[in-house]
């Protein structure tokens, strides 16, 4: 299941949720050492044991544009799909600030917006 979506997880947007990083850097992620080591086989426990871990919040670093960590994770969550109650407890939480950054980051680019 390296890079594809679960076979449970609903279209978000009308659309494959992976999709809602663009190609070309979703095939930086997939390509990324980060993502080849940390986040091969993760279940959405495992996310948010490396959300624990972070350091910075970000998109990519660097010349090469790599990307960062919250990045990689973020892309896995959106395959990955987390229950609502799930996502509410780690939007709730306190104690980690990069892991409750990572849920509502996933949360605001997978809801409909309220207009």
């Amino acid at each position: 299941m390296a890079n594809r979506t679960v076979s449970t997880a609903e279209a978000i947007h009308g659309t494959n949720p992976q999709f809602l990083i663009d190609k070309i850097f979703r095939e930086r992620i997939y390509n990324s050492r980060y993502w080849k080591e940390h986040c091969f086989g993760l279940t959405v426990t495992g996310v948010m044991e490396k959300a624990v871990e972070l350091q910075a919040i970000g998109r990519e670093y660097g010349e090469s544009h790599r990307p960062l960590e919250f990045t990689c994770l973020l892309l896995k969550l959106l395959q990955l799909q987390p229950d609502q109650p799930m996502l509410d407890a780690l939007v709730d939480q306190e104690d980690f600030k990069y892991l409750r950054a990572l849920a509502v980051f996933y949360y605001r680019m997978t809801q409909p917006s309220l207009d």
